[in-house]
């Protein structure tokens, strides 16, 4: 029993100077704070590139340099390349993506005001409206982004950015269902995933796959896309800024 008692005095002090440790670092509790300070999804998220400064990022977004400080707290003007700074759902809805296909012109605006104009390639298929898989038109309606990413390589005929549309839609789902395209099963996934602002199924006789990129190069002509809309690498770099997934997209011919 004597023996025993130094190493169980040992155990007890080794035990203390833990649970010491843990309380001074705050242990598991602070991961989840930070955690919880740092949340926030693409939809409401922006990440502040080379050159931004509070004053361009709130003119962006039709808010203030105090809003967006107040927002984030952060206590100074100061922010670096790579931080994520939150913004408000209202202001991030207010951006959407206009297309107009016989114009070849992509513009964005923040709610009535048009901020930029982009020239825009689309399908070689033709202008018309997208029917099926394979038929490499751009489809027209309202879509919204569904997924974001950053192509490092830039591919050859996607450039650097890539921004998925949520084609098929809606109202391709019924118009496919009606003409014999696709069987009821799919137009409820494809229903479903809409209604729950997700990517709808890419895989159907519909086609898929059908996103704003970057690519375009001189010698490719005009309208090179297999049902896309492509831009320069330096334009669709800049609208990428600009967007989030959830970002409204309307294509019109």
């Amino acid at each position: 029993m004597k023996r025993s008692l130094p190493i169980f005095l040992s155990i007890v002090m080794v035990m203390g100077v833990f649970f010491s440790v843990l309380v001074l670092t705050g242990g598991e509790n602070d991961v989840k704070v930070a955690s919880a300070a740092n949340a926030g999804t693409d939809a409401n998220t922006y990440t502040v590139k080379k050159g931004d400064s509070l004053y361009l990022i709130a003119q962006r977004y039709n808010t203030t340099v105090s809003q967006l400080k107040r927002d984030n707290g952060l206590a100074s003007d100061l922010i670096l390349p790579g931080q994520k700074l939150i913004i408000p759902e209202d202001l991030v809805d207010q951006i959407k993506i206009v297309i107009k296909k016989s114009h070849q012109k992509l513009a964005i605006y923040r709610g009535d005001t048009k901020i930029k104009v982009y020239k825009a390639q689309f399908g070689e298929g033709g202008m018309g409206d997208k029917d099926i898989q394979g038929d490499r038109k751009t489809p027209e309606g309202t879509f919204y982004i569904t997924e974001k990413s950053v192509l490092d390589p830039a591919d050859k005929y996607l450039g650097s950015r890539w921004m998925r549309l949520s084609y098929p839609n809606i109202e391709d789902a019924d118009r496919g269902l009606d003409q014999g395209i696709i069987d009821k099963a799919t137009r409820d996934s494809i229903v479903w995933a809409i209604n729950n602002k997700q990517t709808p199924p890419q895989r159907t006789a519909l086609g898929g796959g059908i996103g704003i990129h970057g690519g375009d190069v001189p010698e490719f002509g005009g309208n090179w896309t297999w049902g896309c809309i492509g831009l320069t690498n330096k334009d669709v770099e800049e609208i990428y800024n600009y967007v989030s997934v959830g970002t409204p997209v309307v294509i019109t011919r």
